[in-house]
């Protein structure tokens, strides 16, 4: 009978462990995407929240109370942004079904069928496959502000929990002092995608406007906030402006030339150097991360890849700082 020390159940084990928690992780990613984008909307609203609840008149003041007036306000916005483009939508999709029999009756000519059939057949089947994986996604991003209001709510709880979970007593000083710069890390990586989405809707509403696509601002300002949605979020956004454009009769496909070049400087250049500015990390560390975090874990990979090497830097240089003080 075969014998394991105790080094080699050790190991054992360990391994078990992390296939275990990797089986979990694939299994449940759709779930981790949405609470760790929570975390992160959290960490997008929390200065809006702070600043409301030091406002409010003390014997209505609690952070409750901030988190629901702000929540109010972003609900004002977007119903004031639906209600004055609602009527120019609605003109558009009648257009839209006024042309539909010319543009059915042109699909199912057959000798346009007979010219353009193989690539009409490839173009519906990727545009079927990536409508599929956004509504699917988007499905699952209505859950993000709701998830985010626990995390607003239960902000330094939380904080205190990861404290405990990890802290034995003789070192408690040293990891409450590794979560707050953790804490402080993602807010920075928040501040961070706030930039990358602020140029991303001045790109597009400045194309827009050139290319004669009708309101350029608010798809521009849709366009940047999707970019805080990974993998998925440009694609929801390069559908809903094309759409808009061809509706509209505008350059929408000089304007797909223009996302796609976009999305490769923004991706290849712009979104290092800006994230490893503020996480301190070389831009070629920031590229490496997205990358290998979307080949390996997809969409999870892709949310999680850039915040996990800057913590794995955290931890390292106070593992270091640790050693050097004790050496001293």
């Amino acid at each position: 009978m075969l014998a394991l020390d105790d080094r080699t159940g050790n190991v054992l084990t360990t391994i078990a462990l992390f296939a275990v928690v990797a089986a979990v992780a694939f299994a449940a990613s759709a779930t981790i995407v949405v609470f760790v984008l929570a975390l992160l909307f959290a960490y997008l609203l929390e200065p809006l929240v702070a600043w409301v609840e030091r406002r409010l008149p003390p014997r209505v003041s609690g952070r409750t109370r901030a988190i629901a007036v702000v929540y109010l306000m972003g609900a004002g916005v977007a119903a004031a942004a639906g209600y004055a483009a609602g009527p120019a939508i609605a003109a558009q999709w009648r257009r839209l079904a006024d042309a539909s029999p010319d543009m059915v009756g042109r699909l199912t000519d057959r000798e346009f069928l007979a010219q353009h059939g193989s690539a009409i057949a490839t173009i519906v089947d990727r545009a079927v496959g990536a409508v599929t994986t956004a509504a699917e996604s988007a499905g699952w991003l209505v859950m993000v502000p709701v998830v985010a209001v626990f995390f607003l709510q239960n902000r330094t709880g939380f904080l205190d929990g990861t404290v405990d979970l990890f802290a034995q007593r003789r070192e408690r000083a040293g990891v409450k002092r590794t979560v707050e710069r953790i804490d402080a890390m993602l807010a920075q990586y928040v501040r961070a995608q706030l930039v990358i989405a602020g140029l991303s809707a001045a790109a597009y509403t400045v194309s827009m406007s050139v290319l004669g696509f009708p309101y350029p601002l608010a798809l521009g300002l849709i366009g940047g906030a999707l970019e805080f949605v990974p993998v998925v979020g440009w694609v929801i956004a390069s559908a809903i402006m094309l759409t808009t454009g061809w509706l509209a009769h505008a350059h929408w496909i000089w304007m797909g030339v223009v996302i796609v070049g976009w999305q490769t400087v923004l991706d290849l250049v712009i979104s290092p150097r800006i994230i490893g500015d503020r996480l301190q990390m070389e831009p070629i560390t920031v590229m490496f991360a997205l990358m290998a975090g979307g080949q390996i874990g997809g969409l999870l990979g892709a949310v999680l890849s850039v915040p996990a090497a800057a913590v794995l830097r955290i931890v390292w240089l106070e593992h270091k700082e640790r050693r050097a003080a004790a050496a001293a």
